[in-house]
């Protein structure tokens, strides 16, 4: 440690003192005790002055210490403490750095970890949201994750037991088979034993979720790292029972279309086979070439119906719905059918509201189905018997009736009465028909204008087809709702 100018010249002044009294006494100068009492004055004016430079150097270290400007020229050359005070200045900006360097690390720490919590809660209400069930297993085969969708797939903890999988694999976990149903649980087995073949595998099964019976397709998926590590399993379940149901639709409209197409174009290449065989003369020709006409009359009325339901059903044809009086269009619709049933004898009546019942409709459409549901009726009613067409209001609704006294449906047809190319087998004979019109009717009423269809029939007696759709103009929703705040 370096000792500066002014201590060295107190220790060499009391050497001196400590060898005074002896110098003095040599010399004859003074006594012993005089000797010794200006030795002991000298060496405790010596020590005081020691002190009191000490003490002011550690007044002047205190002073530096509260003040921000730690930098002082000289101060190491002329204090006591100079070297240490700096040294332990030097190892204070150090740490002080250091600390910095710390806090500014911990803050970035602290921000990354608040992203990566917002993202993974961001996930995971993604994930809870999504209609699929989503599993996901660590490299352990522990379930790690669920979404709100897979739980109807978990096995309660009451309910799992300590079974192991039917399988060579040494999983080391039997959580496989505990936590979720078997379909699944065998799925996952064969994906972690054949990772290396295959990232993904796929099943299909049935499965009952709150009382209903429905088909799943579930998609096992490994999970790699970049280095290729397996980090766990992902197991995707879907409800496929709608679009399975879809497809059957889909087939058997296809099946129904071509029966239909196949059954007139037979007609017609026999008709047509026995006028180029020339088997026939001059007037069975001609009833030939009648039939011939009523096949492709039907061929016609069947591919019309099915572009038109096409057309509506896929969006080609514009819906247009505007403010209009509900019985304006049952009019206009009676007055249609009316020629048809004065035709066949059949008393045609309208009873309609005599209030005035507001709907925002496609006015061509709903026409159109009331056209339809006038039509069949006067088709299906012998001669001399009634149809009526009436309209009320009932609570927020407009409700239409189109009655007849015809020859009714089975019990057992009526809960396929609105299938694409049904037609009761019953009443097949007593007119022509595609079997598409109700169809398109009852897509007209619930799909376009939110409303519904339910019918009501006794053979022999008649049947009652009703529909319901809300009452109500748009522009009027519209001033209402503009006019509430000034009201209130």
């Amino acid at each position: 440690m370096k000792i500066y100018g002014k201590y060295w010249l107190l220790v060499v002044l009391l050497i001196v003192v400590s060898c005074a009294d002896s110098l003095l006494v040599a010399s004859n100068l003074a006594g012993p005790l005089t000797a010794l009492a200006i030795s002991l004055f000298a060496s405790l004016a010596g020590w005081y002055w020691l002190v009191k430079n000490i003490q002011k150097d550690q007044q002047q270290v205190a002073s530096y210490l509260r003040n921000p400007n730690l930098t002082r020229p000289g101060f190491q050359r002329k204090n006591f403490f100079g070297s240490i005070f700096t040294e332990a200045i030097h190892k204070i900006e150090e740490s002080d750095t250091e600390l910095t360097s710390t806090k500014q690390v911990k803050t970035m720490l602290k921000a990354r970890v608040n992203t990566l919590l917002k993202k993974e809660a961001l996930l995971e209400s993604v994930l809870g949201c999504l209609d699929h069930g989503v599993l996901v297993f660590d490299a352990q085969h522990e379930l790690e994750f669920s979404n709100t969708a897979a739980n109807p797939f978990l096995i309660p903890e009451s309910d799992r037991l300590e079974n192991h999988l039917d399988s060579s694999l040494s999983l080391g976990k039997a959580l496989i088979n505990n936590a979720v149903i078997p379909e699944l649980s065998q799925l996952l087995a064969k994906t972690i034993e054949r990772k290396a073949a295959t990232q993904h595998r796929r099943i299909e099964f049935d499965f009952t979720v709150n009382g209903t019976r429905s088909h799943f397709r579930a998609i096992a998926t490994n999970l790699r790292d970049e280095h290729e590590q397996v980090l766990g399993t992902v197991v995707v379940v879907e409800n496929i029972g709608e679009e399975n149901n879809q497809k059957t639709k889909h087939a058997e409209f296809v099946s129904s279309v071509a029966h239909e197409l196949k059954t007139p174009m037979s007609g017609i290449k026999a008709y047509v086979e026995m006028l180029i065989d020339g088997d026939c003369d001059e007037e069975e020709s001609q009833e030939l070439y009648g039939f011939i006409n009523q096949q492709i009359d039907r061929l016609t009325r069947l591919v019309n119906s099915m572009l038109n339901l096409a057309r509506i059903e896929s969006g080609v044809v514009e819906i247009k719905r505007h403010d209009c009086e509900l019985n304006d269009i049952l009019k206009s619709s009676a007055d249609v059918i009316s020629p048809n049933a004065t035709e066949k004898d059949i008393a045609f009546s309208t009873e309609l509201s005599d209030l005035y019942l507001p709907v925002h409709v496609d006015k061509d459409m709903l026409g159109q189905a009331i056209i339809n549901l006038l039509s069949n009726a006067v088709k299906y009613t012998p001669h001399g018997h009634e149809v009526r067409l009436r309209s009320r209001m009932e609570d927020a609704s407009a409700v239409i009736e189109v009655r007849d006294t015809g020859l009714g449906i089975p019990e057992d047809s009526l809960p396929h009465i609105f299938d694409r190319f049904y037609r009761v087998p019953e009443n097949n004979a007593s007119a022509a028909g595609t079997g598409l019109g109700l169809a398109l009717v009852h897509f007209i009423v619930t799909n376009v204008h939110n409303g519904a269809i339910s019918v009501q029939s006794k053979v022999n007696e008649g049947t009652c087809f009703t529909i319901t759709i809300p009452l109500g103009h748009k522009e009027q929703k519209k001033k209402k709702q503009l006019a509430s705040p000034a009201n209130a």
